[in-house]
């Protein structure tokens, strides 16, 4: 008894009457009595009418419905019409008897709104073929004429009955019209109180307040109460009917709106109430009787008016007498015109509507299944549509959003990427709930926010690159510091040595002996301020190659030049660093040079050689660590670029790259291509790394800053400067074999020079001018004795890899009076901590040792890394006391500064730095470790 719709129950052989809330409607004042009662007193007058259906259910076991049936039911004060779909469906009780379901559907509106559109349209076809009013009348009579429960009777005056005399007469302002009985339908011929003929005076005798009623432009409800009820009807009426009259409508009928031709005076159905829809039905027949009376009297303009009023008329007529079809399918429309898809869902997953839209963006089959619709999903989102849709069987209303399998595809390009990837759509369901609170369907809609989502994946990546490039940026500086920091820090300390021992020596005014070990020493830290400079001075050019690049300022200079010659001049350069590795450095010309016959060509040689030094740098550095150090320079020409088949793997050209080899400047030559390869024995690169080769601040590894150097812009850079001559770059690399790398530019032939100009490159020697004098020499001697007294540890262990700063802060350690050991990374000053006094067990036996001075760079085990393991090793009581650790670095953003000294380092000293002020720092870490090793002591003790 759930049902919301009016329902009652018929239970055993008697038909017990039981029935829902909703069927208190359908009995009126019967209710409560109703209930319990059998059928036969439930529904007495009916029940003859069933009687058929009960015996063909008990011998078929059929059901039975009957449409629209008709029931007078008392409620709301009188015997109302009404009209009910009555279904009788038998079904077996727990006895094994019949019972029967009985549901009820009110059609009394629709039965009486049909009813009332075919009277319209049955009088409409009778008056509208009238030519004339008096045709009209007599039409108007004749569509009255059948029996209707709505018009029970009806009595038509017209102002008098010649057609020229009532247009005259018809203004609401004449006080002369005579009116004419036309006809008066079901009225009995006893009464006799309707007259025949009168005028507007005598009319107030039949109809009160007559001279209002003709003034009104609508329909009056003439009611007994208020006495504008005509007596006829009270008195007759109520007579031949048996029931009292309570009401009657007076309806004007006009032609135009200052026009009255006549008026009715129409009974009302007593069995229903003059509600709205009875109210629109008497203003639709008003205006329809207003229509067809001045299509008969108007000219033929008029007449076509009349004829759009009435074909409106009749679709206003179809709108109101289907308005509760009309509600339905209106959303219908309204969900397949909207612009986002929309369906509605039974609670096993079954679509029972949706719209195209939905279709358009799901791709979904036309045919359904219960959760057939899950197939369009992407795989890896069905889980959590399985989250969504319990929610949603629970009462939840959801947002989400959800791929499809369908891929999503765009024509445009948005800064030259393509719009495509997976169709996402923004889904809002919400729970449809019956009475009793449960789900019973799934209302909702979904949009595509496929180019949302792809716009925001796209700003993503856009931001991530930035944060990217500024990440290495940011390395880029970071190493580019820490270079340039490095060998400054030996210039200074070379200088500081240098400038400390003269002090040292004896002298007059003339003449200073100086020691052949010290001169040798001075010559030493010159060279090696010397290699420091030229180590900066390759950075800084990097940095303003790459700015002038960047800024478009870099030229390209071509000169007539040897390429052969060139090349060897500049590899003298390496002579002495590949003899100190034992590299096998080899310079070989291809049979494709000899073949050309090239000799002198126009290029721009500082920018050939810029290219191939950074090659042999590179291979150089990659070279020295490996058991067989071998490093080939292959020379060769053609005509042609060479093909993209070979061995060597050349970068694209970058668009906005332009090739300066076409200018006036270069002649007009014949073109050559001189092809140039660089192969070593170097430890190799994978796949991963050879992605990284070429870019901007890139290296192939985070070691390789680590391990080799460099800023990073070595290889990003020659990628540029061989683009600039008409050329490419490339590699071809195996892991544990070498790299090979080449490029090519392009040149043209040209004469030999009438006079060439060589211009020998020539070292630069390093004169000593006296450039302090004694009294200066005597200041710098006392302050620097002093120092080294005050401020001298005993045993220092340095960890650094750069081997020249390395051999710098030795010498100058020692000759402050300390003991010196190194280390070439943390791995080997681990080794040496085991061996020292603070190592357990060791306290007496072991290596004395006061401080170590610790750079943060370096291979096979940094300096963070180390400092780690060296407080751990002290948590863990396998070191002893407190082991001083500074950190030496060109490392000097305040959070590199920061992140030292929080991994366990007592202080950070940044390059470059003087000795003197190193002093005095060691001994302040010496004194704080010996006291926080003594506290450290006396805490385990307790």
């Amino acid at each position: 008894m759930s049902d919301p719709r009016p329902a009652a129950m018929f239970w055993g052989k008697q038909r017990t009457m039981m029935y829902n809330e909703p069927y208190i409607h359908v009995t009126g004042q019967k209710h409560p009595g109703m209930m319990g009662k059998i059928f036969s007193e439930a529904w007495g007058e009916i029940e003859g009418d069933f009687i058929p259906a009960f015996e063909k259910a008990y011998s078929t076991g059929a059901s039975t419905v009957l449409d629209d049936a008709r029931f007078y039911i008392e409620r709301h004060g009188y015997l109302e019409e009404t009209y009910y779909s009555i279904a009788m469906i038998p079904f077996l009780g727990d006895d094994d008897e019949i019972a029967f379901y009985n549901p009820v559907f009110d059609t009394t509106r629709q039965v009486i709104s049909d009813r009332r559109m075919a009277f319209l349209l049955r009088s409409g076809q009778y008056i509208s073929s009238s030519r004339d009013p008096q045709d009209f009348w007599q039409q108007l009579i004749f569509s009255l004429q059948a029996d209707h429960p709505d018009l029970p009777y009806a009595v038509l005056y017209s102002v008098n009955g010649d057609v020229s005399e009532s247009v005259s007469e018809a203004s609401d302002n004449s006080q002369n019209r005579n009116w004419t009985l036309h006809g008066r339908i079901r009225i009995p011929d006893t009464c006799s109180d309707i007259p025949i003929a009168a005028t507007d005076q005598s009319m107030e005798l039949f109809l009160p307040t007559f001279s209002e009623l003709v003034k009104s432009e609508s329909p009056t409800l003439l009611r007994a109460e208020d006495g504008s009820l005509p007596h006829f009807i009270t008195q007759h009426m109520a007579a031949q009917n048996g029931e009292t009259e309570q009401s009657a409508v007076f309806l004007p009928i006009r032609s135009t709106a200052d026009n009255l031709l006549g008026f009715l005076v129409l009974g009302l159905n007593p069995r229903r109430r003059f509600d709205a829809d009875y109210r629109v039905f008497i203003e639709l027949l008003t205006r329809q009787l207003a229509t067809s009376l001045a299509s008969a009297v108007l000219f033929e303009e008029e007449i076509r008016r009349a004829a759009r009023d009435r074909k409106i008329l009749t679709k206003k007529l179809a709108l109101q007498t289907h308005e509760a079809l009309e509600n339905e399918s209106r959303f219908r429309r309204m969900a397949d015109l909207a612009p986002v898809g929309m369906y509605h869902i039974e609670p096993n997953g079954l679509i029972i509507y949706c719209n195209e839209n939905y279709h358009e963006l799901t791709g979904h089959s036309r045919s359904f299944a219960p959760m057939v619709w899950l197939d369009v999903l992407f795989e890896d989102d069905l889980p959590l549509m399985t989250q969504e849709w319990a929610k949603l069987l629970a009462g939840e209303s959801v947002n989400f959003e959800i791929r499809l399998r369908r891929p999503f595809f765009a024509e445009d390009l948005i800064d030259g990427e393509r719009v495509e990837g997976h169709t996402w759509l923004l889904a809002a369901a919400y729970p449809e709930r019956a009475n009793d609170g449960t789900v019973v369907g799934i209302l909702g809609c979904i949009t595509d926010i496929s180019r949302q989502k792809w716009m925001e994946g796209f700003q993503k990546r856009k931001m991530l690159d930035a944060i990217e490039l500024k990440r290495q940026q940011e390395n880029f500086i970071d190493m580019t510091s820490h270079e340039m920091r490095n060998p400054l820090s030996a210039i200074v300390q070379c200088a500081d040595w240098i400038s400390t021992s003269l002090s040292e020596f004896d002298c007059d005014q003339n003449e200073v002996i100086i020691p052949r070990d010290v001169m040798d020493g001075y010559a030493d830290a010159t060279e090696t301020i010397v290699l420091c400079a030229q180590h900066q001075k390759r950075i800084i050019d990097d940095v303003l190659t790459l700015s002038k690049l960047d800024s478009d300022l870099l030229i390209i200079t071509p000169i007539d030049v040897q390429p052969i010659s060139t090349i060897q001049a500049s590899l003298k350069m390496f002579d002495v660093e590949v003899q100190n590795n034992d590299i096998d450095l080899r310079f070989q010309v291809d049979d494709s040079y000899s073949q050309l016959a090239v000799d002198w060509v126009k290029l721009d040689p500082s920018r050939l050689l810029q290219v191939l030094i950074n090659l042999v740098t590179n291979a150089i550095k990659f070279t020295t660590t490996e058991s067989r150090r071998r490093i080939v320079i292959k020379l060769g020409a053609s005509h042609e670029p060479p093909p993209t088949s070979s061995s060597i793997e050349y970068l694209p050209r970058t668009t906005n790259r332009r090739d300066m080899t076409r200018g006036s400047a270069w002649g007009t030559g014949e073109h050559v291509y001189l092809h140039v390869e660089v192969q070593d024995s170097g430890r190799g690169l994978d796949d991963v790394e050879r992605t990284l080769l070429f870019k901007r601040f890139s290296q192939t590894s985070p070691r390789t800053h680590v391990q080799y150097g460099g800023s990073g812009l070595g290889l990003f850079i020659c990628r540029q400067l061989t683009e600039l001559q008409g050329g490419q770059i490339g590699v071809t690399s195996s892991v544990g074999v070498g790299s090979t790398f080449a490029f090519y530019v392009r040149a043209r032939r040209c004469l030999r020079p009438t006079a060439a100009q060589h211009t020998p490159s020539s070292a630069n020697r390093l004169d000593l001018p006296r450039v302090m004098s004694l009294d200066v020499l005597e200041n710098l001697r006392s302050s620097t004795l002093q120092q080294s007294k005050l401020y001298t540890p005993k045993h220092v262990l340095v960890v650094e890899d750069n081997i020249v700063n390395q051999k710098v802060l030795s010498r100058q350690l020692q000759s402050a009076g300390c003991i010196v050991s190194v280390a070439n990374h943390g791995r080997e000053a681990l080794a040496f901590l085991e061996k020292s006094r603070f190592w357990k067990g060791l306290e007496i036996t072991g290596v004395d040792l006061s401080i170590v001075l610790m750079d943060l760079e370096m291979p096979v085990m940094d300096g963070l890394t180390c400092v780690k393991m060296i407080r751990k090793l002290q948590g863990e009581g396998q070191i002893l006391g407190h082991v001083p650790v500074i950190a030496v670095t060109a490392n000097a953003r305040s959070e590199q500064i920061s992140t030292a000294k929080e991994s366990g380092m007592d202080s950070v000293v940044t390059k470059p730095f003087r000795i003197p002020d190193l002093l005095p720092e060691m001994d302040k870490q010496i004194k704080n470790g010996l006291e926080r090793g003594l506290e450290r002591s006396v805490s385990i003790a307790a």
